[in-house]
């Protein structure tokens, strides 16, 4: 059983250690420059109009996390979707997703964009079963990633 909440200064070691985790199993070197918003969490998605996610096991272990950022008035990216190796095919990473997309309605954005890497075929998965139109392949920060879009649909996403 995973419990979500939002995210607390005191989380943030351990989502750093999950990212790394994460990231290092889909081959990306760890020292990238691209994931400076981790260090900023506050300023980067919560007090600039947006929400990041933690899901918790039963033991207090941070397995899973999610961020919401505001890009305009009417879109938001989805970052930072991660889910520990060891908590994988449970559901967890839909949970988080589910979350933040309930909370882009909440905060009123009509649009979720979102990318991953190409060889992540878990995420392409899910992010195809939960109604995101693919919208193609480019090269980002050196990284070859699909990117997504989804329209919230009068303020709902279900």
């Amino acid at each position: 059983m995973m419990k979500i909440r939002r995210y607390s200064t005191a989380d943030h070691d351990d989502i750093w250690r999950l990212h790394l985790l994460v990231i290092a199993a889909a081959g990306v070197e760890p020292t990238h420059q691209h994931y400076h918003d981790i260090f900023h969490i506050e300023e980067q998605y919560l007090s600039s109009g947006g929400d990041f996610l933690v899901g918790t096991a039963q033991s207090g272990m941070v397995v899973a996390m999610g961020g919401l950022k505001k890009l305009d008035f009417d879109t938001a990216e989805i970052k930072r979707l991660r889910v520990h190796p060891d908590y994988q095919q449970r559901g967890y990473g839909q949970r988080i997703l589910s979350r933040l997309e309930d909370r882009a309605a909440e905060l009123g954005f009509n649009h979720i964009y979102l990318d991953a890497l190409t060889n992540q075929l878990g995420a392409k998965k899910l992010f195809t079963n939960n109604g995101y139109a693919h919208r193609g392949a480019s090269v980002i920060d050196g990284f070859w990633v699909n990117a997504y879009e989804k329209t919230l649909i009068n303020s709902s996403v279900r």
